[in-house]
């Protein structure tokens, strides 16, 4: 969580950085979006510092619950690869016999891949959750 903490402090600090440098370099009399990058800026760096400290507070309570669910989690992640296989060798053999006939950029395959990936490990993931 600290480094998930970081990540969010850097990007916030980032954005404002990138708003003020906007707001300064802005000489049109328009208005400025830099301001309202500013403030988006500000609600990301709100929101990691109390996600942040609340997620402190429950560290004991996710300890002890994280030792219930190591073996559980092992075995919906093992599922789910098995799953994510399944659907990448029936893609790879779709792809095989409608590039016989289709031309299909590269990109375009995998892309298409690539999706339908994310898509069926979130879908299996939820349906193990459910189950197990």
């Amino acid at each position: 969580m600290k480094n998930l903490f970081i990540q969010r402090f850097l990007v916030s600090t980032v954005i404002i950085i990138l708003g003020i440098i906007q707001i300064i370099l802005d000489t049109t009399l328009r208005f400025n979006f830099g301001y309202i990058i500013v403030f988006l800026g500000g609600i990301i760096l709100l929101y990691s510092t109390i996600s942040y400290i609340t997620s402190r507070k429950n560290k004991s309570l996710e300890k002890e619950l994280s030792k219930e669910y190591d073996e559980r989690d092992a075995l919906i992640d093992g599922k789910v690869a098995r799953f994510s296989l399944h659907i990448l060798m029936c893609e790879i053999f779709i792809l095989m016999f409608i590039t016989n006939f289709v031309v299909i950029p590269t990109n375009t395959a995998l892309f298409v891949v690539l999706v339908s990936l994310m898509i069926s490990q979130i879908g299996s993931r939820k349906y193990y959750n459910l189950v197990l």
